[in-house]
C-alpha cells in the first residue's frame, strides 16, 4: 500500500486516534440498524471512495470483502427462502419446491449491503489509524481488560505467524514440494500447520512466564498511551461526523 502525501488527505491520518476510533464504531453501529438499504449503500460507497482515495488499492479492499461478503450472500440466501409473506417466484430443486419472498429479497438485500458497509468502516478505521491508538481508545472505552489484552497479543503475533508459515512454506517449494503429487502437497502442509502450531504453544508459554516474572497479573494496568489531549479541531471533526451520523439515522427513522 503507498503512502499518501497529498495534503488533502493526510488529515485522516494525522487526526486524533480516539477521534477516529470512536467516530467510526459509532458509523459501524448506525450502519448496521439503519432500515433503507440505499442509505447503508450511500455510506457504503463514501467509505469505499475515501478508502480509495487513500491509495489502498481496489484488490486489497476487494480480498477484504470476500469473507464479509460470502457471509452476507449467505444470510441473504437463506432470507429469501424464509423470510415474508408475499411469494414472487418458486425455485424447484429434485422433489422439493422453494418459495422466493419479495420480504426477503429486500431484507437479504439490505442486511448484505449493512454488512459490506460496516466492514468497509472497519477497514478505514485500519488504514488510517494505529492499532496501539485503537487498543488504547478502547481502555479509555472501559472495554474489558482481558478483551483488550487479547486483542493486542492476537494483533502483534498473527503477523509473526503468517510470516513464519510464509517462511516455512517457501522454504518447502524451493526443496521442490511444487512438483509433488496433489495429496503430497496437502500433507506437507498438514505438517507445517502442526509445526507452526507446536512452536506457537511453546512460544506462548514462554511468553506468560516472562510476563508474570515481571509482576504481571489480570489486574496490571499498562500506563497511559495518549499524554495530551485531543486537539480542539479533532474535537470539532468529530463532533461535526458524529452529528452527521445522527442526521443520517434520523432520516431513516422519519423514512420508515
Amino acid at each position: 500500500m503507498k503512502i499518501v502525501t497529498d495534503s488533502r488527505y493526510k488529515t485522516l491520518y494525522h487526526l486524533d486516534g480516539r477521534v477516529k476510533t470512536i467516530t467510526l464504531i459509532v458509523a459501524i453501529i448506525i450502519v448496521v440498524v439503519l432500515g433503507h438499504w440505499h442509505l447503508a449503500a450511500g455510506l457504503w460507497l463514501a467509505a469505499t471512495v475515501l478508502i480509495l482515495m487513500l491509495g489502498f488499492s481496489s484488490l486489497a479492499l476487494a480480498r477484504r470483502l470476500i469473507i464479509p461478503f460470502s457471509i452476507a450472500w449467505l444470510v441473504m440466501l437463506n432470507l429469501i427462502f424464509t423470510f415474508g409473506n408475499i411469494v414472487v417466484a418458486h425455485v424447484t430443486i429434485g422433489p422439493w419446491i422453494l418459495p422466493i419472498y419479495q420480504e426477503g429479497i429486500a431484507r437479504g438485500f439490505l442486511v448484505m449491503v449493512r454488512i459490506l458497509a460496516a466492514v468497509s468502516f472497519t477497514v478505514l478505521l485500519y488504514i488510517t489509524t494505529p492499532m496501539p491508538e485503537i487498543l488504547a481508545t478502547f481502555r479509555i472505552l472501559k472495554v474489558p481488560q482481558l478483551m483488550v489484552d487479547l486483542a493486542d497479543m492476537i494483533y502483534r503475533y498473527i503477523i509473526i505467524t503468517d510470516q513464519t508459515a510464509h517462511t516455512m512454506r517457501q522454504a518447502q517449494l524451493s526443496r521442490g514440494g511444487a512438483s509433488l503429487p496433489r495429496y503430497r502437497q496437502v500433507r506437507d502442509l498438514g505438517i507445517i500447520a502442526g509445526s507452526m502450531m507446536v512452536k506457537s504453544l511453546d512460544r506462548s508459554t514462554r511468553i506468560y512466564k516472562a510476563m508474570v516474572s515481571r509482576g504481571f497479573d489480570e489486574n496490571t494496568k499498562p500506563p497511559a498511551y495518549f499524554e495530551a489531549g485531543i486537539p480542539k479541531i479533532d474535537m470539532l471533526v468529530g463532533i461535526l461526523f458524529t452529528c452527521f451520523m445522527f442526521i443520517i439515522i434520523a432520516v431513516d427513522l422519519i423514512l420508515r
